[in-house]
């Protein structure tokens, strides 16, 4: 599913997405002539949701929405958990999911818990014989490693991109009476 669409640096949605429930509701909660808060919150559900976000790499979704906040210089008012932005993002994120994403997810995840372990090492903590509880060749072979995790990560993160894009020209597209087939 793609409703959002970056051009100039400005988050852009269709006019089909006011049809949807989720959207519909923080569209028509905006009184203001401009819409310019619930245009702010669908920019807002784009970042946090849609895996072309230059914040999804921020996988703790509460950090998500704290970097988010200034750069749409969102009010300190801003309700980022309310119910309609909750189940906003939620509704996006379960019909843009492919069996991609779900794997680019997972690989995110896997990888956040490599960089935890890591960070939690210990090089100086000893077992009680006063051995090294870490072995350093096994942690400098996956160190060596890394690179071609994120090689892979990014070529996911590519390929989930391509996917969306492809979606994005094969659902717009509207076929002639004779590509029907009548």
């Amino acid at each position: 599913m793609n409703l959002f669409e970056i051009e100039n640096e400005v988050v852009i949605f269709r006019p089909q997405e006011l049809l949807l429930k989720p959207f519909k509701d923080i569209w028509d909660k905006d009184e203001s002539p401009d819409k310019s808060e619930a245009n702010n919150t669908l920019a807002f559900i784009y970042y946090m949701a849609d895996d072309r976000s230059d914040f999804i790499h921020i996988l703790d979704p509460e950090d998500r929405a704290e970097e988010i906040r200034p750069f749409l210089n969102l009010p300190k008012e801003f309700l980022v958990n309310s119910k309609d932005i909750i189940r906003a993002i939620h509704f996006y994120e379960q019909m843009s999911e492919t069996t991609s994403t779900k794997l680019l997810h997972s690989t995110r995840l896997v990888l956040q818990k490599i960089s935890q372990f890591l960070d939690d090492i210990d090089m100086d903590e000893r077992d009680d014989r006063k051995k090294h509880v870490y072995d350093i060749s096994k942690i400098t072979a996956s160190v060596e490693k890394i690179p071609k995790l994120i090689k892979a990560i990014n070529e996911i993160e590519k390929e989930v991109v391509k996917e969306k894009e492809l979606k994005a020209q094969s659902g717009n597209r509207t076929q002639a009476t004779f590509e029907r087939g009548m």
